[in-house]
C-alpha cells in the first residue's frame, strides 16, 4: 500500500520553542508544511521484529547540543533553516564528543566529531539539501485497544503475506524499527523499497523501559524520511501500548 502523507499540525513537545534556531540554546521546533500525495504502483515495505532497546544513563540531548558550541549551531541553522526536529548525543566511539542530527525546513544536517588541521577537536557537517517546499508530514497514532479473546493474538513480528521487499539495514536498526507501529515502519521505508537507494540511516531514543521519546531517519539519493514522537505502555502487553508519532518526508535536491 502506498503511504499517503496527511496534513495535521504537530503537537508541542520536547520543550522546543517557537520558530527559529537560537545560536546559544536548543533548536527551535516547528511542524512541516502541508502534505503532498504520492501515487503509482508500490511495493510494500518490510515489517521488522522488535528488538530489545537497552537504556544507558547519560546526559540528555540538550547537554550534547550545548557541547557543539555556538559556531557549529550557527552553521547548522544557516544550512538547513528553521528546525523541525533534532537530536544530539555522544558519538558512538568518542563518548566524550557530541554529535547531532537536525531536520530543518531546507535540509538534513549531520554533525559528527573530527579533528582540525592542528589536531584539535572539530565538527564535520554533512548536509542533504531539500527541494524547496518538499517537506511533508503525517501523524501516526496507535492507541490502546481491547484485546479480543475469541482467537489468539498474532505472534510478534509476523510479516503479512505479500511483503517481499527488503532493505540493507543494520540489525540494531531493524530491531528499533520493529518497536514502532507498522504504519510508521512503512512510511519510513517506503521510498527505499520503491526505487530510491538508501545511503545512510540512524536513530536515537531516550526515556524509560515503559515510555520512550524516539527519533530516526533514513536518507537516500532522492528522499529523506524522518520519524519522531513518543511511546508509552511499552512494558505491558502489545494491545495496551500507545504511540504518537510524526512521519516526515522530503525530496533531496540535486547537488
Amino acid at each position: 500500500m502506498t503511504p499517503k502523507f496527511l496534513s495535521r499540525p504537530k503537537p508541542e513537545g520536547n520543550g522546543a520553542p517557537a520558530h527559529r534556531t537560537r545560536g546559544a540554546g536548543t533548536p527551535a521546533h516547528r511542524a512541516g508544511p502541508s502534505p503532498v500525495p504520492h501515487g503509482g504502483a508500490a511495493v510494500d515495505a518490510p515489517v521488522h521484529d522488535a528488538g530489545e532497546l537497552g537504556l544507558v544513563a547519560r546526559p540528555g540531548r540538550d547537554y550534547w547540543w550545548r557541547q557543539l558550541g555556538p559556531k557549529v549551531r550557527e552553521r547548522i541553522a544557516a544550512r538547513v533553516g528553521p528546525t523541525v526536529e533534532w537530536w544530539a548525543d555522544c558519538h558512538h566511539t568518542h563518548l566524550r564528543r557530541p554529535r547531532a542530527v537536525v531536520l530543518g525546513e531546507r535540509g538534513l544536517a549531520l554533525s559528527t566529531p573530527t579533528v582540525n588541521d592542528r589536531g584539535g577537536p572539530a565538527q564535520s557537517l554533512t548536509v542533504l539539501p531539500f527541494v524547496p517546499s518538499s517537506l511533508r508530514h503525517a501523524v501516526v497514532v496507535e492507541r490502546p485497544r481491547r484485546r479480543f479473546t475469541g482467537q489468539p493474538p498474532l505472534p510478534g513480528g509476523e510479516i503479512p503475506a505479500g511483503v517481499s521487499a527488503d532493505l540493507p539495514l543494520p540489525e540494531r536498526l531493524r530491531g528499533f524499527l520493529g518497536n514502532l507501529p507498522t504504519e510508521a515502519q512503512a512510511r519510513l521505508q517506503w521510498p527505499f523499497v520503491n526505487g530510491d537507494v538508501l545511503d545512510r540511516s540512524d536513530y536515537h531514543y531516550t526515556g524509560t523501559e515503559d515510555a520512550l521519546d524516539v527519533w530516526c531517519y533514513l536518507a537516500g539519493r532522492r528522499w529523506v524520511t524522518f520519524v519522531s514522537g513518543h511511546g508509552s505502555g511499552l512494558t505491558g502487553p502489545a494491545h495496551r501500548r500507545s504511540w504518537q508519532l510524526i512521519c516526515r518526508r522530503a525530496e533531496v535536491a540535486r547537488r
